[in-house]
Parts: C-alpha cells; structure tokens; sequence
C-alpha cells in the first residue's frame, strides 16, 4: 500500500506532466491556429472565386431587362466612380430606345430581378459586396455592346 509522501510525489509529477503537455499543447496550438488561418483565407478566396463563377448568365436577359438592371445598379450606388458615370451614359441611351422602358423586363430589372431565361428570376438583392459588383459590372460591359 502506497504511503502519504509517495501519494503526493505522484501526484506532484502528475501535476508537472500536466504543466508540460499544457505548454506544449499551447505552443502546438499556435502553429495549429496559423494554419487553420491560412486554411480559412484560403478555403474563403476560393469560395468566393467560385461562387463568382455561379453568378447567372447574361444571355437570356432581354436589352429591357438588362437596362432595368443597370438602373437598379446606378440607383443602389453599386457602381463608383468612372464606372458609375458610364453606366449612367449608358443607362441614358438604353432608356431613349423606343419600347424599353414599356416592358415589363425593365420593370422586373428595376426591382434588381433578372431574366435567366425560362421564365426564371435571379436577384440581385440575394447577392452582398463584390458580388454584386461584377454582376453589375457584367451588365454594364453587355449593355454597351447594346448601343
């Protein structure tokens, strides 16, 4: 049977392996916290690459729709600056094109809502930030090669 001073000399050392493994742990865990990091940036840059990659094609959209849109991209300020200034321009001689503005594409694009065909709807309001963005950008890019 164990004595009193062999009992705590055990639970001494059980108390210093305990402090070890404990710093280890917590010098490990930093390394480990690193790579989750890089792991998460990396997991995140490549989400977003690919959800960029499912934003809908602009191929069904009518030239109302895609005139409607870039409105609601001027409108909501999704467009800055020189880019924001051509959609403008743009958005100006779309609108003056005789039925444009009658139908009910422009409307539904005026309410961030574009035709992918099929009677399908894709909106914009579901997409955030830089997404959003190069959808615009998208539509200003085709909607200049519709003047």
């Amino acid at each position: 049977m164990m004595n009193k001073k062999t009992l705590l000399a055990l639970v001494a050392v059980a108390g210093l392996t305990g402090a070890a493994s404990s710093a280890q742990a917590q010098s490990f865990g930093s390394i480990g916290q690193n790579a989750l990091s890089a792991a998460t940036s990396s997991a995140k840059s490549g989400m977003t690459g690919m959800v960029g990659n499912m934003l809908p094609s602009l191929s069904s959209a009518s030239t109302s729709n895609l005139t409607g849109i870039l409105g609601y991209c001027v409108q909501n300020n999704v467009l800055s600056g020189t880019t924001a200034t051509s959609a403008s321009s743009v958005l100006n001689n779309l609108t003056q094109q005789q039925g444009v503005t009658s139908s009910s594409g422009y409307s539904a694009g005026q309410q961030g809502l574009l035709q992918t065909g099929d009677n399908q709807m894709f909106s914009l309001a579901n997409l955030k930030g830089q997404l959003k963005t190069k959808l615009c950008n998208m539509v200003l890019s085709k909607a200049q090669s519709l003047l």
